[in-house]
């Protein structure tokens, strides 16, 4: 094999690679202090691969505002083509490390996960897995139910908080995080510039999410708002297609509307207060812990969980 020592003359014309990974950072987030956060760094050092890269592009990314800061036009056409270069990058470098072991591990998971979880998350990224795992077999079952409960019908389980039973392995690997999000045609009807603007619009809420929004008013500090309209749907999957169809304002779980945020079907106006929900949960069945196929899959969906929303970072 022969390696060319000369890198292609287009190298030289890409960005500064650690200053894009801050600003996927900011754009998730919203927020300096919170990419800074993710990242493990200073606010002051995310501030400078911002400017470094503003500096290389010749234009603003962000829109520098008091309570966060939000892509300008040109930086959300570089979301875009960030998210899916650094989506691919992880993709084949995780490919590459684990080739071994996906030639050698064999057999059956099932996994049980919460629907809205199951359609936003888990399925858009299941061929990943296959393709890294082709002779493992992932059944895919959804339920809301506590795991104890079904302790004999799956191997690995998704939930929104901590799971407690008799011999039940239950970590944290992916924080909820929400914030209000409509489609950008609903705020161009009736902008949000702040917490207050919501009384304009109708606020969506699902059977599982009905104190949500009251908890963030709270937090927002307009507990006593008054919106147009309130409407309760039977699913938070349900709750979030209807925002993408204008009808709406949801309080969102940003990891289940990164692909409609980066494909411009979802926007969020603020910023904050980010309000942190109970992190998403996986829990092991005692009984599989040890199953190279269910640890093949613990490490993918831990993996994929950070590559594409940073470093969990527990609160």
């Amino acid at each position: 094999m022969t390696i060319d020592p000369h890198p292609p003359a287009n190298l030289d014309k890409l960005p500064p690679l650690n200053a894009l990974r801050s600003f996927q950072a900011v754009a998730r987030r919203g927020s300096f202090a919170g990419a800074a956060a993710d990242l493990h760094v200073t606010h002051w050092a995310v501030g400078k691969q911002i400017k470094l890269l503003e500096d290389w592009f010749g234009v603003p990314l962000f829109e520098r505002r008091a309570r966060g800061a939000v892509l300008t036009d040109d930086g959300a056409v570089l979301l875009n083509d960030v998210s899916i270069a650094f989506e691919r990058l992880a993709s084949g470098t995780a490919r590459l490390r684990q080739e071994p072991v996906a030639r050698r591990v064999a057999g059956i998971v099932r996994v049980n996960v919460l629907a809205s979880f199951a359609l936003s998350w888990l399925l858009p990224r299941l061929a990943d897995f296959e393709t890294l795992h082709s002779e493992i077999e992932v059944r895919v079952s959804t339920t809301s139910r506590k795991l104890r409960y079904i302790a004999d019908a799956f191997d690995v389980g998704v939930r929104s908080g901590h799971e407690e039973g008799v011999g039940l392995v239950s970590r944290a690997f992916l924080a909820d995080v929400r914030l209000p999000a409509c489609s950008p045609a609903l705020l161009r009807q009736h902008p949000v510039q702040s917490a207050a603007d919501l009384r304009h619009h109708t606020l969506l809420h699902s059977a599982s999410t009905r104190t949500a929004w009251s908890q963030w008013l709270r937090k927002a500090c307009v507990h006593d708002l008054r919106p147009a309209r309130h409407v309760e749907l039977d699913h938070a999957y349900l709750q979030q297609a209807a925002a993408v169809e204008g009808l709406g304002v949801t309080l969102a779980s940003l990891p289940l509307i990164a692909r409609d945020l980066a494909a411009g079907r979802l926007v969020c106006p603020i910023k904050e207060p980010a309000w942190r929900a109970p992190d998403y949960t996986l829990v092991i069945n005692p009984d599989r812990q040890s199953n190279d196929a269910v640890v093949a899959f613990a490490r993918w969906i831990t993996a994929r969980a950070t590559a594409d929303h940073g470093p969990f970072v527990p609160v």
